[in-house]
């Protein structure tokens, strides 16, 4: 890992032990059913994004129900004690993922899904590397979703991987770097 490199970390799955988007939209469905029924209907049209956007608009996360993994975390504060700069970064709406940089506290920036842009993938990268100017970074994630970012930093820092993920991830010829998932709740 070179001292210079901005860390980027994946939220939901990586970072806590939940989808957001996925409590968001249950949620949502819970408390709106009619309303939450039409938004699933124009997604069709409109895309995850605007789903990502109506479903998360007045959604709290809730804390009390998420666990946090520590070992990413001391990752984290490793990374931060060598004076880099450390992102989080998610396809959950911008409003969910700012809530939690605000609780952990510890991120130079937080960044997610906004209106129609999509933060997974590909998407992750062509931000990273167009809106911010970052071409060297490293990235912690734990979903197939985050092959393309690895694939673009030739470097695999992974946790919580199911085991087809695994495979894929021993079998790349990539730098690889394993963090035990380890979760906690920290309330």
């Amino acid at each position: 890992m070179t001292e210079q490199k901005p860390l980027f970390v994946d939220l939901d799955g990586t970072l806590i032990d939940k989808d957001l988007s996925n409590l968001a939209f249950w949620d949502s469905l819970k408390k709106r059913p009619i309303l939450t029924l039409v938004y699933v209907f124009l997604f069709i049209f409109y895309g995850k994004s605007f789903l990502k956007e109506k479903i998360s608009k007045d959604y709290k996360v809730p804390f009390d129900q998420i666990k946090f993994n520590k070992s990413c975390l001391d990752f984290i504060r490793n990374i931060k004690n060598h004076h880099r700069v450390v992102y989080l970064i998610s396809g959950s709406h911008q409003d969910l993922v700012n809530q939690i940089s605000f609780k952990l506290n510890i991120f130079f920036d937080a960044f997610g899904t906004k209106k129609k842009f999509n933060m997974v993938g590909k998407n992750k990268v062509q931000f990273i590397t167009k809106e911010l100017k970052f071409i060297n970074f490293e990235y912690i994630g734990n979903s197939k979703k985050d092959l393309p970012i690895w694939f673009y930093t030739k470097n695999i820092i992974y946790t919580n991987v199911n085991q087809n993920l695994l495979k894929k991830i021993m079998a790349s010829s990539l730098s690889k770097t394993c963090i035990q998932s380890n979760f906690i709740s920290i309330l």
